[in-house]
C-alpha cells in the first residue's frame, strides 16, 4: 500500500531470467509470513502491557500479607513481565530488519545487483 492508500502494482518480472523470478517468489514468500508474524507481534503487545500491569498490582496487594510476600511478589512480576515484554519488543526489532533486508534484496535482484549464486 502506499501512503495514500493505493494498491502497489507488482513489477513485471517477465523480462528477468527463470532462476531470479524463482528466488524473487521465495523472497516474497518469506517476506509475507515475516509481515504476518510481525503483525501477531505488535497485536500481541497490549496484552503485554495488560498483564505486567495487573501482576504488578497483584504483587503490591501481597505487601498486605507480609514484606517478605511482597517483595518476593513484585520482583518476580517485573522480571517475569517486563523481561517478556523486552523479549518481544527485541523479536520485533528483529524480524523488522529481516523483512527490511528480504524486501532490500528482492528490489536488488529486480535491478540485477546481487549476484545469483548456485544452489
Amino acid at each position: 500500500m502506499t501512503p495514500s492508500g493505493e494498491a502497489m502494482a507488482e513489477p513485471d518480472d517477465s523480462a528477468l531470467p527463470s532462476a531470479v523470478r524463482e528466488r524473487i517468489a521465495r523472497y516474497e514468500t518469506r517476506a509475507t509470513r515475516l509481515e504476518a508474524t510481525l503483525a501477531d507481534y505488535r497485536r500481541r503487545q497490549p496484552m503485554y502491557r495488560k498483564v505486567f500491569a495487573a501482576m504488578l498490582v497483584t504483587a503490591v496487594a501481597c505487601f498486605g500479607i507480609g514484606r517478605l510476600p511482597g517483595l518476593w511478589a513484585t520482583i518476580s512480576a517485573i522480571v517475569i513481565c517486563g523481561g517478556g515484554y523486552v523479549m518481544l519488543l527485541g523479536r520485533l526489532w528483529e524480524v523488522q530488519a529481516d523483512v527490511t533486508a528480504t524486501r532490500q534484496e528482492i528490489a536488488n535482484l529486480r535491478r540485477g545487483t546481487t549476484a545469483l549464486r548456485g544452489r
